[in-house]
Parts: C-alpha cells; sequence; structure tokens
C-alpha cells in the first residue's frame, strides 16, 4: 500500500506536445482579449500569456530570425482568426463578436481545431504541395520577417551601432512588406480563379468569363485529358505572375476577375467596423495605399533619395514601417473578408435533395407542440422525441449516443437556426482533417439521417475507405441502389436514409458498424 500512494503521488501528466501548447497559448491570447475588452498590443498580449502559460523551452527557443517560437506561431495563428472574422488586428489586437462567441462555444483545445477547421474550409479549400505555405500563411512570414527587420534595427539603434545607416533596415522591411502584399494578391487571385474553374455550380464574376483562354489549352484538357486544375493554374501563373499588384487601380482590377465586390468601399467598411473610433473611408485607403507604394518605389529605385533636400535620403524610424507593417496586413485581412469565401459555406442545417428517399414515413404516434430551444442538444432531442416514430427515434439515439462513445468523436453543432426544426450533425477525426459525418435531421413529415460521403471525400477520406462503409450499409432496405449510385458519383453525394430504413430493426447495428468500419 505505502508503494502503492508513493507511485501515486510522484505521478505527474507528461507533457503538452508543442501542437497542445499552441492551441492552449491561442485560446489564453484570445480569452486575455475578451477580458480587456479594448484593443491590446501584442506584447502586452504576449505578457499577459506567458504569465499564465507554462511554456516550454522548445517553443522558448529562437527560430531562424530570432523570434521564440510561439511568439511566431501565435502571430501566424492569430492572423488567421482575424481572417476568418474572430479577431481584428488594426490599432492593436482585439476580439469581434464572432470570437467572443468561439470561446463559449468551444471549450479547451476544441477553440484551435475549430479554427484549424474553418480557415481550411473557408480560407484554404484548394491543397498545396507538402511543405508549401497557404497564400495568406505565406504572406504572413513574408511580413513577420520585415518585422524581424525592424527589430533588428531597433536593437542596433540601441546599441547606437554608427558604422553604417541602420534605417536602411526600415527601407528594407518597408520594401518587403510591399512585396509580401503583392505576392499575396496574385496567389489569392489564382487560387480564387482555380476554384471557379473547376467548380462550375458556383456563381462566376462577369470579367472571369472573359479571360482569354488558348485554343491550346482547352486542347490539352478535353483532348489530353490533362488536369483542369493544374493546366488552368500554369496559365493564370502566365496571365498574372508578372503583373505588379501594388496599385490600387490594378488590385481593384485582378481581383475583380473573382469577385463583384466593391472593393475599396468594403474594405473602408470593414477597417471602420474593426475600430469605430477610427473611421476610414474610402479615399483614406486609397491615399495610405497609395503613399505606401510611392515611398517603396522611391526606396527602390532612388535609394530614398529626397526631392526636397538633394542628396539627402527621406528620413524613416522604426515607428514609421512598424506602423506601414501594420496597415498592410490590417488591409490584407480586410481584402479577405471583403471578398468572402472562395466558395459558398456548406449548409449544414439544411435537408439534403432526396432526404427521405429510402421510404415514406410511418405515422407518427402522436405530436405535441415542439418547444423551440436555443439550437442546443435539450431541442433537438425533445424534437427527436416528439416528431419521430419510437422505432426510428430508437435507431437515430443509438447513432447519436454511439458517437459520444467514440474516440474519433469531435463534437456536435445542434442547429436551431431557419430550418423548421432542429438538426444535428457529428464530426470526427478522420486522420488528416476532421468532417461531419452525418447529419440527423428531425421533423413533422419524416425525421432523416444522412451520410456526408461528398463532405468525407472533400476531407481527405480515401475512395477505399468510403467503399466499405458503402458496402457495410448493404444491409439497410433500399440501399442496393443507393450504393451504385454512390460508386458511379464518386462518393459525391450525401444520401439521406428514410423512416422505413431506420426503422428496421438491425439498422440501428448496421449504420453503428458502418461507422466504426469508417473510423478504425
Amino acid at each position: 500500500m505505502l508503494v502503492q500512494r508513493r507511485l501515486k503521488t510522484e505521478y505527474k501528466e507528461p507533457p503538452l506536445s508543442n501542437a497542445e501548447q499552441i492551441a492552449q497559448i491561442f485560446r489564453i491570447a484570445l480569452e486575455v482579449l475578451r477580458e480587456a475588452g479594448l484593443p491590446l498590443g501584442p506584447d502586452r498580449v504576449r505578457a499577459a500569456v506567458s504569465r499564465q502559460v507554462d511554456i516550454s523551452a522548445e517553443l522558448q527557443a529562437p527560430d531562424r530570425h530570432g523570434q521564440a517560437r510561439w511568439w511566431a506561431q501565435l502571430g501566424f495563428r492569430t492572423g488567421e482568426a482575424a481572417a476568418i472574422g474572430w479577431m481584428s488586428k488594426r490599432n492593436g489586437w482585439s476580439l469581434t463578436d464572432a470570437g467572443v462567441r468561439a470561446l463559449a462555444d468551444f471549450p479547451g483545445s476544441h477553440l484551435y481545431r475549430e479554427l484549424v477547421r474553418q480557415y481550411r474550409a473557408r480560407r484554404t479549400p484548394l491543397s498545396t504541395p507538402t511543405g508549401e505555405p497557404s497564400p495568406f500563411e505565406q504572406f504572413q512570414q513574408n511580413l513577420e520577417y520585415a518585422r524581424q527587420l525592424v527589430r533588428g534595427g531597433q536593437n542596433l539603434e540601441r546599441l547606437k551601432v554608427g558604422a553604417f545607416d541602420v534605417s536602411d533596415l526600415y527601407r528594407a522591411a518597408w520594401t518587403q512588406s510591399v512585396a509580401a502584399l503583392d505576392h499575396w494578391i496574385t496567389r489569392e487571385l489564382i487560387d480564387r480563379a482555380v476554384l471557379l474553374a473547376i467548380n462550375p455550380q458556383v456563381p462566376r464574376p462577369p470579367k472571369f468569363d472573359k479571360l482569354p483562354i488558348p485554343v491550346g489549352l482547352f486542347e490539352r484538357i478535353h483532348h489530353g485529358r490533362e488536369s483542369l486544375e493544374e493546366v488552368f493554374r500554369a496559365h493564370l501563373d502566365q496571365v498574372f505572375g508578372f503583373m505588379t499588384f501594388q496599385n490600387l487601380e490594378k488590385i481593384k482590377e485582378g481581383l475583380a476577375h473573382v469577385s463583384t465586390v466593391k472593393l475599396w468601399v468594403k474594405v473602408a467598411e470593414i477597417l471602420t467596423d474593426q475600430d469605430p473610433t477610427a473611421p476610414v473611408t474610402q479615399d483614406k485607403v486609397r491615399r495610405r495605399l497609395e503613399e505606401i507604394a510611392w515611398r517603396r518605389n522611391n526606396i527602390a529605385h532612388t535609394a530614398d533619395h529626397d526631392p526636397e533636400h538633394p542628396g539627402q535620403k527621406m528620413p524613416i524610424t522604426s515607428r514609421d514601417a512598424e506602423e506601414t507593417l501594420s496597415w498592410l496586413e490590417s488591409t490584407a485581412i480586410a481584402i479577405q473578408l471583403a471578398l468572402g469565401d472562395p466558395l459558398p459555406a456548406e449548409d449544414y442545417s439544411a435537408v439534403p435533395s432526396g432526404a427521405g428517399a429510402l421510404g415514406e414515413v410511418p405515422q407518427v404516434a402522436s405530436r405535441s407542440p415542439l418547444t423551440r430551444g436555443n439550437g442546443k442538444q435539450e431541442s433537438f432531442l425533445h424534437a427527436l422525441e416528439t416528431y419521430t416514430h419510437p422505432e426510428v427515434s430508437t435507431t437515430l439515439l443509438a447513432v447519436y449516443r454511439h458517437a459520444e462513445s467514440h474516440p474519433a468523436f469531435r463534437g456536435y453543432r445542434h442547429y436551431c437556426g431557419e430550418a423548421a426544426h432542429p438538426s444535428a450533425t457529428a464530426w470526427f477525426s478522420l486522420g488528416s482533417d476532421e468532417a461531419a459525418v452525418w447529419g440527423i435531421y428531425t421533423g413533422v413529415s419524416k425525421s432523416v439521417l444522412t451520410i456526408n460521403f461528398e463532405w468525407m471525400r472533400n476531407r481527405g477520406a480515401d475512395r477505399g475507405r468510403l467503399a466499405r462503409v458503402n458496402e457495410a450499409l448493404a444491409g439497410l432496405p433500399g440501399w442496393t441502389d443507393v450504393s451504385e449510385r454512390l460508386a458511379a458519383a464518386d462518393y459525391g453525394k450525401r444520401p439521406s436514409i428514410g423512416p422505413v430504413a431506420l426503422s428496421h430493426p438491425d439498422a440501428a447495428r448496421t449504420v453503428i458498424s458502418a461507422l466504426d468500419e469508417l473510423l478504425k
């Protein structure tokens, strides 16, 4: 007994992995901003986080640019949070209403996982080659390099180095930041154009349809069977790769190929919403970016010659450079928000077409009035009990509870918004990503279970894995025809299992076995 007690006393929790620590750091940073209720400088946020989190020596070590690794990671992750509307980085860091809701809705490390999921789905729907950052991530990396130049100059100023003009580091940072914006606009434009090309069902701006396409390109795709995505991307690289997106009109004209938004009007509105105490007009956005571009060209082409004082350079300070970097970062985030998601958001609460196609609804014993809740679990379970035949309800509830007990389960999303009755989707880890594997939709006429093959496929589930799930569901009445259509559509469908199939005595066992086959 003494040995057992000693072992229990000496037991320590295993150290967190780097990813787990970053998730913790990110959450604490957002909590700090929520408690502050006003914009804070990045240094104040980092100081508050370091007081609350025991950060590992590995993450405190400097990266190749001399910055603590956790600082760099926090900068990147908060940039992603700003890009999906959780934060603002204008005039300091602050939390938006969406960020406050995310903190409340996603406990613990689920917040970080939701950030990753939303950012991938909404901002990087195209996969990038292994090791290659997404366009906005690369923009942040380039901007961080510019910030390192500024910090290097500040350190040298404190040391009173006189061997060379330290202010040239600030000029280099200025030039680097403009190049970062230019390069990001190019990549963002090309990525969005490729997405429009491979998703013909998505509405396209008139200017997109006027892109010149050589006959040879068409023949390579149509007759040569080459990949549309690869061939079209290579063509766009030639069309846009040599253009310069530093001029306001050039940026507007370029992005008009992928969006009909009134760009600078919308950007000004977003920047004003992010900090109403410092409103911004369209003209101010234009003037500021024109000033930044003019200074960059002056640095690059005349070594920053001062036209009013021949033989001298125009003065520049570290603060000038820092303000320019912050403005360009805020502007890029606002441009992303103005353009919106590259593809329409998936509506997880809408019943897919063909819901209940495997059979008509059995007679429901009673239909008492539904109590509309707040879209959470109670309202959903109440609707399941109230509007669903007992045998169907038993199957759906078994599938629902199975999710909670599975190691790959990542959480429910309950909805009670525009739809007449509550619905729920269950998210699971598929290994490389997470997906809404199934959805339950309740209603007076029918309640159905959808198996989201399309969403799983789009999140990295391989065809062999999906084929095994399809085969495992063969025991359901009426599934044979569905199975063939699924395979023919390359699993690009979300079939619904209707009440007749769900009321079968073995329905729960069949569905759960199929889910276990998917998630093993």
